[in-house]
């Protein structure tokens, strides 16, 4: 894809460019040669992975999902009645995605709850969902993107599905995930489409009752170190590109330190 904005750009349009997204990236922080499994070969959705795309469709393209979702009646498929009015809802329903009524009650559930909540309900007021941005980064010539929930005029928005949304355990899944890269990345694309730095805040809805959601914003120092990072990581594919060359971990025998909570689990 040409540099640029793209609002209306079909997921699948958008996966099926070769452009190096925030998730390609963060392979490439495992090792390159991670990264070009992951290119060759992505893995396959897994459950949380369906469950996140399905709650920003509902939280964020309520009308998309109603089209492209439905629900499973609940009946016996082994009876004649059952398969029939299975086959029915199939005919019907051909091409969306099947979920049952357990989903659709959590899913309802957690959409009502970042509508109820002030600071996320205010943030996705006005905007645009599933915003496509390609570029090229000015110092490798690598071909970027990103696909980002929610844009606004003055500020980026991502929306998450966790197990906890509390300030000390959704900052762990910060960590662990590296959604700070991710932040810095969608900024950086903005950046070069002339939005300038924007701020990046997270919207966090856990996935079981009381389905409690909070919002954050990152840390400008954070965001600053993980642009660093990110260009670090850039560099290096760049790197791996030009020699082909995809290496794993270390070819040398390395002394491996046990990590701090294993003393004290020890003690």
């Amino acid at each position: 894809m040409k540099p640029g904005i793209y609002n209306d750009l079909p997921a699948d349009q958008y996966h099926a460019d070769q452009a190096y997204s925030f998730s390609a990236i963060k392979q490439a922080m495992r090792s390159p040669a991670h990264l070009k499994a992951w290119l060759t070969a992505p893995p396959e959705q897994t459950p949380a992975m369906r469950l996140g795309t399905l709650t920003h469709l509902a939280v964020l393209q309520p009308d998309l999902f109603g089209s492209t979702t439905a629900v499973a009646p609940i009946v016996d498929r082994r009876t004649k009645e059952g398969k029939s009015i299975w086959e029915q809802f199939q005919v019907q329903n051909t091409g969306k995605e099947i979920i049952t009524n357990d989903e659709r009650e959590q899913l309802t559930a957690m959409r009502d709850s970042v509508r109820i909540h002030p600071a996320a309900s205010a943030l996705l007021g006005e905007g645009t969902a599933e915003v496509s941005v390609f570029n090229q980064c000015v110092e490798t010539g690598l071909p970027l993107k990103a696909r980002m929930d929610w844009v606004r005029e003055n500020a980026i928005v991502d929306l998450k599905t966790t197990e906890d949304a509390s300030p000390a355990g959704f900052a762990k899944s910060v960590s662990n995930y590296r959604y700070d890269l991710q932040a810095a990345h969608y900024r950086r694309m903005l950046k070069l489409q002339g939005r300038g730095d924007l701020p990046f805040y997270l919207i966090a809805v856990e996935k079981e009752a009381p389905f409690a959601v909070a919002v954050y914003r990152l840390d400008e120092g954070d965001l600053t170190l993980a642009d660093m990072q990110m260009q670090q990581q850039l560099r290096a594919i760049a790197s791996c590109c030009e020699f082909n060359s995809w290496p794993a971990y270390s070819r040398e025998v390395e002394t491996l330190t046990l990590p701090k909570w294993h003393n004290q689990k020890a003690a």
